[in-house]
Formats: C-alpha cells, sequence, structure tokens
C-alpha cells in the first residue's frame, strides 16, 4: 500500500471491512478467499498484504454486527472506503455517487460448475439467497444461477430424469444379481453449467451505486457480481441492497440483517 502524507503529523484511524467468498465444488468442500478494499489502491488486498503495511494498526471484530475490519491510519475518506457502521448514513444526503463496497454483501457464496442442482437447492434454502454466482477454479465469474433456475430445471426433470448407459465390468455384475444381457442405467446428474445463465453481468468493486442501479435496471436482472482488479468475484450487490440504501438515505432505521439475502 502507498501511504500518504500525514495530516498534522497523524493519519486518522479508519476501518475497512473483510469480505470473503466461499467457493463451494462438487464435493462439498469449501473454500474462502479474504480481501479488503484498499481506497489508496483502489483494489482489493489480502489481509496478509495489510499487515504487511507500515500504516496497519489492528485487526477489530465488532460483535455485534459480526464482521471483521482492517484498522490502520489512513488519510482523509475516499470513494470506494468502507464504513464498519452498519446504519452509517441514515437519513443523510442521498448520493447515488456511493461506492457499492459500501453496500453490497461482503459474504459471498459461490458454486463451481459441476454442483448439482441437488446440492444447489439445499445451499439456497440452507443459507436463504437467492442465487449464487458460479465460478471456474480461479474464483472468476462464469455464469449466475438464481432460485428461478434451479426450480425450472427441477419441474423440466420431473419423474423422465435423463439416464446413461453404464457399462459394467465381470467383477461388477455379480453383487447386483444381474443376469447376462441386462444393462444397468443411472440418472445423469443435472448441473450448475446445465442451468447457469452463461452471460455475467458484473461491475468493478468501485463502481457507485448509480452505475450498478442503472445497469440491473436495464438489463432486468436483481443482482450483480462484484469483481476486483483481477476478475475475481468480492461481493454480491442485489437490488435488495440497493433498496435498503435507498430506505436508509431517506432516513428510516433499516439495520443490515445477520444474514443478508440476495
Amino acid at each position: 500500500m502507498t501511504s500518504p502524507e500525514p495530516i498534522n503529523g497523524e493519519h486518522p484511524i479508519a476501518h475497512h471491512l473483510i469480505r470473503s467468498a466461499r467457493i463451494v465444488a462438487d464435493d462439498g468442500e469449501e473454500s474462502v478467499a479474504a480481501t479488503v478494499y484498499c481506497p489508496l489502491q483502489e483494489r482489493s488486498t489480502t489481509v496478509a498484504e495489510c499487515e504487511s503495511c507500515r500504516r496497519f494498526h489492528a485487526l477489530h471484530f465488532d460483535a455485534t454486527a459480526r464482521t471483521t475490519s482492517v484498522v490502520c491510519h489512513a488519510g482523509p475518506a475516499t470513494p470506494g472506503e468502507e464504513r464498519a457502521d452498519p446504519l452509517h448514513g441514515v437519513g443523510g444526503p442521498l448520493d447515488p455517487e456511493t461506492p457499492i463496497a459500501d453496500i453490497m454483501t461482503r459474504d459471498v457464496l459461490c458454486v463451481r460448475p459441476e454442483v448439482t442442482v441437488d446440492e444447489l437447492a439445499a445451499l439456497l434454502v440452507g443459507h436463504e439467497i437467492s442465487g449464487v454466482p458460479v465460478v471456474d477454479a480461479e474464483g472468476r465469474p462464469v455464469g449466475m444461477v438464481s432460485r428461478a433456475d434451479v426450480l425450472r430445471a427441477a419441474q423440466e426433470r420431473g419423474d423422465t430424469e435423463e439416464s446413461q448407459r453404464v457399462t459394467l465390468q465381470p467383477d461388477d455384475i455379480a453383487p447386483l444379481d444381474i443376469e447376462q444381457g441386462f444393462h444397468v442405467y443411472e440418472p445423469i446428474k443435472t448441473t450448475a453449467r446445465d442451468i447457469m445463465t452463461p452471460v455475467v453481468l458484473q461491475v468493478h468493486e468501485s463502481a457507485s451505486i448509480r452505475q450498478a442501479a442503472s445497469l440491473m435496471a436495464y438489463e432486468g436482472v436483481h443482482r450483480l457480481a462484484v469483481t476486483s482488479d483481477d476478475g475475481k468475484v468480492v461481493g454480491i450487490l442485489s437490488s435488495l441492497d440497493v433498496l435498503r440504501w435507498f430506505g436508509r438515505s431517506c432516513g428510516y432505521l433499516i439495520p443490515v440483517p445477520a444474514r443478508k439475502r440476495s
């Protein structure tokens, strides 16, 4: 991180929320990538990079909001700086240039293309969300799956799920008590790759609410993948996030729920 000249010999203390992207593979295993947005570099960095910066002060855990922040000696607030207070801006000016980093969902659940529809359904219900990004091995978005996609796939599958012929070896036949001349078929599993929307609408983490809201309205979608400079998913912005921001800016007390639904 580059460091600006201090003001009056000191830098004010700033909190930058740590974001996490959890990627679920087809075997159910999860990997987690934690990043934090640096307003001076205007890009995401790893927590390790922040800790090696001379401006780094500490890591702070907010038990009420259940968030962890990097605390550093920052310069004046700049566009893209994240705020740890979930009620920040209540009744404040309605600024459409507010960075989406302030309101997006920071703890993101992603899936690999090989995850099955049944596993997807369980994840959506278990995490109370309405859609997830589909990412490649590098964490870059390749598609988006919504609850409607999962329901549509289940309806189309019905009782006529496709199956494929399985060739058994002689040693496999005996335990199954299958006579010669018969064949075994097993259902073809429908995966996220089969049902996802392959065109990913995404915005850079430094984009404004004005830009993101305009894109969602123009394209008729309810969520956007938020990506960093290297194209990896670092957040999700939903239409509900924008509505919460609008309501809070108009003076209504709308706390961020413990588990944000997108």
